[in-house]
């Protein structure tokens, strides 16, 4: 294949930035796959009375930022979409990484809380351990409900006019549609990429 040719005959960095764009909110500037991060702790947290062999998997979680999470990302656009996210107003930013602190937060504190519960009771007072993990799951949702809007509505009073934020819509559905095009118009790969 063509090295400088990546997909659909269409140069690496035009395809990277459709990569970007189809991973980033258009509304926000931020990728949503961040916040899975935050739905793997939950997930962990709320399957561990019923399944206390995550338990390894589960204080094996750490917090990152989401500029440390696109930089290990194997995912297809992390750079683009880690540019996009650097390039975002920083008022908008910060509200944001508020709502990241607040889910830190409340994730670490809840692993204290299991792993104390673990180290005092052992498999004793299974009750009182799902009971817990039950409104640490409560609490982390509601609080991944908050950061979620943020990253699939953006803000009101992010420093974003509504002509800047049709247009930046308007691009993104123009390149899915040329992307859906181009899937079904043209062949995946011909003879020339061969060479």
């Amino acid at each position: 294949m063509n090295a400088g040719l990546a997909r659909n005959g269409r140069p690496g960095a035009a395809w990277q930035e459709d990569d970007a764009l189809s991973i980033v909110s258009p509304a926000s500037g931020i990728a949503n796959d961040y916040l899975n991060l935050f739905n793997e702790v939950i997930m962990l947290i709320e399957q561990l009375p019923s399944m206390p062999e995550l338990v390894d998997d589960l204080f094996a979680w750490r917090p990152q930022s989401y500029e440390d999470y696109f930089a290990r990302s194997p995912l297809a656009g992390s750079k683009s979409a880690l540019e996009v996210y650097q390039r975002l107003d920083g008022a908008f930013r910060a509200k944001f990484e508020a709502a990241v602190k607040e889910l830190d937060n409340q994730a670490t504190a809840a692993l204290v809380m299991i792993r104390r519960h673990l180290r005092t009771k052992g498999d004793q007072a299974p009750q009182t351990l799902a009971a817990h993990c039950a409104r640490a799951g409560q609490q982390l949702r509601q609080a991944l409900e908050r950061a979620t809007a943020i990253v699939n509505h953006g803000a009101a009073d992010a420093v974003d006019n509504a002509q800047q934020r049709a247009d930046r819509l308007l691009q993104v559905r123009i390149n899915a549609i040329r992307d859906l095009e181009d899937f079904y118009e043209k062949p995946r790969f011909t003879t020339e990429d061969e060479d």
